[in-house]
């Protein structure tokens, strides 16, 4: 399975995600993580700036091969039934998604437990980079998310 994604995440989907039949799974939970407006504080200047947007860079086969590993280990230790992970790479805008769990299991505890751990393991672990593009038009490494030593751009 694929994990990163250039392509929107969308309601069309989530519900392909929805529509699938597993009698023996009795619980459902999808987290989806959206691009916020956040504002931005600049000393010494005037009025307020925004994310607008942010573009998001990975090592991409690394990134894929941690994701995969990651959700391998979730499905062992939690028993769950099944698990969905789409990741946005690029641009997104203000109130888009660009991480979607989805994990599907007999109990919501298993469920639950499955899905904080693989957000948090692919927060920490994952080479994905965050570039905020603001509102006043400047840019900035998102803190946490230091430039990539190997940007996408420059891997064959």
């Amino acid at each position: 399975m694929k994990y990163l994604t250039n392509r929107k995440i969308t309601k069309k989907f989530i519900e392909k995600i929805l529509n699938k039949k597993d009698e023996k799974a009795g619980s459902f939970i999808i987290f989806t993580g959206k691009v916020r407006k956040d504002a931005v504080v600049n000393p010494g200047t005037r009025g307020k700036t925004y994310v607008r947007e942010i573009i998001y860079e990975a090592y991409n086969k690394m990134a894929e091969k941690e994701i995969e590993s990651i959700v391998k280990f979730a499905e062992n230790k939690f028993k769950v039934r099944e698990i969905i992970v789409k990741h946005r790479i690029g641009r997104v805008k203000v109130g888009e998604i660009a991480f979607l769990v989805a994990v599907f299991s007999e109990h919501r505890k298993e469920g639950f437990s499955a899905i904080q751990f693989i957000i948090n393991k692919i927060k920490k672990k994952v080479p994905i980079w965050k570039k905020e593009i603001l509102s006043n038009g400047k840019a900035r490494w998102k803190k946490g998310s230091s430039y990539p030593k190997t940007p996408n751009f420059l891997l064959p």
